[in-house]
């Protein structure tokens, strides 16, 4: 039997191409267990920093301020309100949804057993890992994400049908569901929160081209070696989504570390122990893909979060002419001109192109006398674009990924 939770709604004017403002609508929900819940209207100004419509936001207040707060284990789905001119509604396509539960699961599990041990190990506190527990969270999940995409459709679909007819069959507007589950005395509280950024789109549409970045701290000299395991990183628990990895990694989005203007990815690296190269393993909330040029796509397996649109990825890289290598992906590689494309995944942003990755230039800089703190930046790897968009091996791996979506 579900227990019941309450449903908070909080609403923002949505963004048009008409719009003056841009701001986002999103809900949330919480297994709280009250008899009669109640729900509540709160508005938000869309402006803030600590914007709650932003759901890393959300995680880091509940982490911070809320009662049975603290770290928790989360995933995060893409779901597509569609609207097609020849229907009357909107309908919802979740993207993945047994895979992100099942992985779910298993980021709660490992953060009991290796961020939280006391609560393992505490004889009161065992019932949090054991079965009807984490069965009950499933349940709970479910109906958190039912409700909240029920009160979504509710708003949003008639904002939907007014550019439905803008010579498309088709449009949708793309909503990130999180799911976030925190250990509690007794129980796994399960707490909700979809986000809509209003922008309405063709579900088609062929992304843009981004530039990313490389996380490579300066060379210690005492130490002849870069200092990685330094910088924030997930190396505990790779395989775990946990909510703490959202504000511990901010260290390295600021402009004048690895992510300037015009940036729209940062990779994480790390020491290989047997070459001693650094290899390329994620980006902070992405997979990393290389395609070489000798046919062979790579990803890493080891010390990454196994994303869903990268497992999809992999079930289409045969289809699309490619040979899987699960050999670590050499940063050296890109400078040697030995990749022909690279791109990330994610599952709200199924594939992101890459057209440059940049490393930072710390000779430029030592040689530089401006008194900025910024850093330079020097090109290891850049895209050929002489190729047209629709030629490049990873629109057709996008296409594929459209089609087992339904498009």
């Amino acid at each position: 039997m579900l227990l019941p939770f309450s449903l908070t709604i909080i609403t923002t004017i949505l963004a048009f191409p008409e719009a003056k403002s841009k701001m986002s609508l999103y809900f949330t929900a919480t297994n709280n267990r009250q008899k009669n819940p109640e729900a509540k209207i709160h508005f938000s100004d869309g402006e803030s920093p600590t914007d709650l419509s932003v759901s890393r936001n959300w995680m880091e207040h509940v982490e911070h301020q809320e009662t049975h707060g603290g770290p928790g284990a989360y995933d995060v789905l893409r779901c597509d309100m569609i609207q097609k001119t020849s229907s009357p509604s909107a309908t919802l396509r979740v993207w993945g949804k047994d895979y992100h539960l099942d992985r779910l699961e298993k980021s709660y599990k490992e953060l009991v057993k290796h961020l939280l041990p006391s609560k393992g190990e505490n004889n009161g506190d065992k019932n949090l890992v054991q079965d009807n527990a984490v069965k009950a969270a499933h349940k709970e999940s479910d109906a958190i994400m039912n409700s909240i995409l029920e009160k979504m459709l509710e708003h949003e679909e008639y904002h939907i049908k007014e550019v439905a007819a803008h010579d498309q069959k088709a449009v949708c507007d793309i909503i990130r569901v999180t799911i976030l589950w925190t250990p509690s005395s007794d129980h796994i509280i399960v707490r909700g929160h979809a986000s809509s950024s209003g922008q309405i789109l063709a579900p088609n549409k062929t992304p843009k081209y981004i530039v990313a970045t490389v996380a490579l701290p300066k060379t210690d000299s005492s130490r002849q070696s870069a200092i990685i395991d330094e910088l924030p990183n997930r190396h505990i628990s790779p395989h775990a989504k946990i909510s703490s990895w959202s504000s511990s990694r901010r260290s390295l989005e600021k402009k004048e570390t690895f992510m300037p203007d015009g940036i729209g990815e940062v990779l994480l690296l790390k020491k290989d122990v047997n070459s001693n190269k650094m290899i390329v393993l994620e980006g902070l909330t992405s997979n990393f893909f290389a395609i070489y040029h000798d046919g062979s796509i790579r990803t890493a397996a080891d010390g990454v979060l196994l994303g869903y649109v990268r497992h999809l990825i992999l079930e289409c890289a045969n289809k699309c002419g490619l040979r899987v290598d699960e050999r670590p992906i050499d940063l050296e590689d890109g400078t040697k001109g030995l990749w022909a494309e690279t791109f990330i995944t994610s599952s709200s942003r199924l594939i992101y192109p890459i057209n440059k990755i940049l490393s930072p230039d710390y000779g430029a800089q030592i040689g530089n006398e401006s008194s900025s703190e910024a850093l330079n930046w020097k090109t290891c790897w850049e895209l050929d674009e002489h190729i047209d968009t629709k030629d490049h091996i990873w629109y057709h791996l996008f296409s594929e990924i459209l089609q087992r979506g339904g498009y």
